[in-house]
């Protein structure tokens, strides 16, 4: 394995880090790591190098790159909004992996606006072939206040809460979180603004069309409106995902991974999961390929 620092792109070059295992394959699929928030490269709690470092290991080359503004990369003149900055910016590093290492099938993955920006892209690009979400779009359904109230009733705690408040005697208590540098966290300044449910499903429907394969992961931080896996299909009940989407939801998993036993685990879950896709896409195209041999 070897990693190398490229800048890709005009006018301004984004910052990309290529993750290249021992002996590159050009049939598989490589994988794009997107920036969360405006976290850069490394990813928070350094989740996106791990998970570049075990793909390299398993043969498959990644790449872990700043959109422009973000990290290492610089800004770029102009106003579009990142929805639209970002699918160019992901396709220039596709188009320079696909011109310099012979790759034109690609796996993107992303959490939180990196999820977003992997959505963006899935729906449009036909070389895109699996996508990795954690805490991707998701809106509240009928089922989420059956499981979230009716324990609630019979819990005894709830019920002396409710009588503390009702009798003035209640004193919230403050809720610790780990202790974790601010260099291995999203950072708080970047604002997401969920689109239409109507408009999110619909483009996940045309990347459903182009065959594109879905794992989404559900953390603790979609809790107020997910608290089961089952409920993503119901959020977009109106999409036919096939057999092409595999949820899971954790309830206990914070949305930055600073569980350290969970930056173990979730890595390791992603990578089973691209690797088992971009082994798959490799078998679909070798007739094509022999074909054309």
């Amino acid at each position: 394995m070897k990693e190398l620092v490229v800048r890709i792109g005009k006018p301004t070059p984004l910052t990309t880090i290529f993750t290249v295992p021992k002996e590159l394959d050009s049939s598989l699929p490589a994988v794009l790591i997107f920036n969360s928030g405006v976290m850069h490269h490394i990813g928070t709690c350094r989740v996106s190098v791990t998970i570049a470092r075990e793909l390299a290991a398993r043969g498959i080359l990644s790449a872990r790159f700043d959109f422009s503004g973000i990290g290492d990369s610089e800004s770029r003149s102009g106003t579009k909004p990142f929805e639209e900055s970002s699918v160019e910016e992901i396709k220039e590093v596709m188009d320079y992996l696909q011109d310099k290492k012979g790759i034109d099938q690609f796996i993107v993955y992303g959490l939180c606006s990196g999820a977003d920006a992997s959505y963006e892209i899935a729906k449009i690009e036909p070389r895109v072939v699996g996508m990795v979400q954690i805490d991707p779009y998701v809106y509240k359904v009928p089922a989420w206040y059956l499981y979230h109230y009716l324990p609630r009733l019979f819990d005894p705690g709830v019920w002396h809460r409710v009588y503390q408040k009702l009798t003035g005697r209640f004193t919230p208590t403050k809720r610790m979180r780990e202790d974790v540098g601010e260099d291995f966290v999203e950072m708080p300044s970047y604002i997401r603004v969920f689109p239409p449910r109507e408009d999110v499903a619909k483009g996940l429907q045309q990347a459903i069309d182009n065959d594109v394969a879905m794992y989404t992961i559900l953390t603790a931080a979609v809790s107020y409106t997910v608290n089961r896996a089952s409920q993503y299909r119901q959020s977009f009940k109106d999409v036919a995902f096939r057999d092409l989407l595999k949820v899971e939801y954790y309830p206990t998993l914070e949305h930055i991974l600073t569980n350290p036993e969970y930056q173990k685990v979730i890595p390791n879950r992603i990578c089973d999961w691209m690797e088992q896709r971009a082994l798959q896409c490799k078998k679909e195209r070798q007739p094509a390929l022999a074909k054309a041999g």
